[in-house]
C-alpha cells in the first residue's frame, strides 16, 4: 500500500495511491483508517512530505564503500571498526517534499552534495525495543536525499548546518508499506544520468538495528524518519540541476536545485 500526504486546494490530507489517483483517508495512518469517496487525480494534487516528523535521524556511516570517504571528511586515514550506528539528527526545518527545490545557501562554497537513501517511517511510539522487534514499529519506507554541504561538514564541529540547512532533507513521494527493507535497490540520477546504484542488503546496520539502537536512548514517535545512510561517491549539485532518487517498488523522489537569493534579488 502506498500512503501519501497531499494538498488539494488549501487542504492537506492523507490518501492511498491507486494507479493515477489518490483516495483520501479518514482516521490515523498510524492506527486505523478507512478510504473515503474523495478521489483526486495525482496530477491535480501537490504531494507533500509523507509525514510531519518530530525528528529526522541519520545512522552515520552505514555502507562499506563510504568508510574511506567518511574518514577523509574527518581528516583521518581510516575509521575504526563500526560496532554500532552513530545516529544524529537533521533539523525539522530541513524537511521538504517531492518536486520542491533544494536550495543552495548563498554562503556555500559550492560543495552541496546529494546522497540518495531509503528512509524508514516510524509507525508506533518506540522505546527500548530489541532489533528483532523493531520492524513492528515501522510503518513503511520512502525515498530520501541527505543533502550535505561538504565544506561545512569538514569545518564545523557539528552537522547542524552541513546537513540541517533548509531544504536539505527531501523525502517522498509516499510511504510504501509492503516491501522488504533489506532487499531494495537504490538509484540516484543527476540530470537523467545515473550517478550511483546500490542495494540495502549492503547496509552495515539494517533498519531494525538502527531503530533499535536509537530507541535505547531516545523515544521514536509515529511519523519520525530514519535514513539508511548513503552509498557510493557523492557529488556536488548546482542550480539548474535535477536530482532523482529512485527505489524500485517504492517510487521516485525528484527535486530541482536552485540558488538562494538575498532580499535584493542578487
Amino acid at each position: 500500500m502506498k500512503i501519501a500526504r497531499f494538498r488539494a486546494g488549501r487542504r492537506a490530507a492523507f490518501g492511498v495511491v491507486q494507479g493515477n489517483e489518490i483516495v483520501e483517508t479518514r482516521g490515523s495512518i498510524y492506527s486505523r483508517f478507512r478510504l473515503t469517496d474523495n478521489r483526486f487525480a495525482l496530477a491535480d494534487v501537490t504531494l507533500l512530505p509523507p509525514t510531519e516528523p518530530s525528528a529526522i535521524w541519520g545512522p552515520g556511516v552505514n555502507f562499506p564503500d563510504r568508510v574511506d570517504a567518511a574518514a577523509s571528511l574527518r581528516g583521518e586515514p581510516s575509521l575504526p571498526g563500526l560496532k554500532f550506528p552513530e545516529p544524529w539528527q537533521k533539523g525539522r526545518n530541513s524537511l521538504t517534499g517531492p518536486g520542491n527545490p533544494i536550495i543552495i545557501p548563498k554562503d556555500s562554497d559550492g560543495e552541496v552534495h546529494f546522497e540518495g537513501e531509503v528512509v524508514a517511517v516510524i509507525g508506533k511510539q518506540c522505546r527500548r525495543v530489541a532489533p528483532d522487534q523493531a520492524g513492528r514499529y515501522i510503518l513503511g519506507y520512502t525515498c530520501g536525499n541527505d543533502v550535505s554541504e561538504r565544506t561545512w561538514q569538514k569545518e564545523d564541529r557539528t552537522l547542524w548546518r552541513a546537513k540541517g540547512s533548509d531544504t536539505f532533507s527531501p523525502v517522498g513521494p509516499w510511504i510504501e508499506t509492503d516491501v522488504d527493507p533489506q532487499q531494495l535497490e537504490l538509484l540516484v540520477k543527476l540530470n537523467g544520468q545515473e550517478m550511483s546504484r546500490s542495494k540495502t542488503s549492503s547496509m552495515i546496520f539494517p533498519f531494525s538495528g538502527i531503530v533499535s539502537y536509537i530507541s535505547q536512548h531516545a523515544t521514536l514517535y509515529p511519523g519520525d524518519l530514519v535514513f539508511s545512510g548513503g552509498s557510493g561517491v557523492s557529488r556536488p549539485m548546482k542550480p539548474g540541476d535535477l536530482v532523482e532518487v529512485e527505489v524500485p517498488g517504492i517510487g521516485i523522489l525528484s527535486n530541482p536545485v536552485t540558488a538562494e537569493f538575498d532580499s535584493s534579488g542578487e
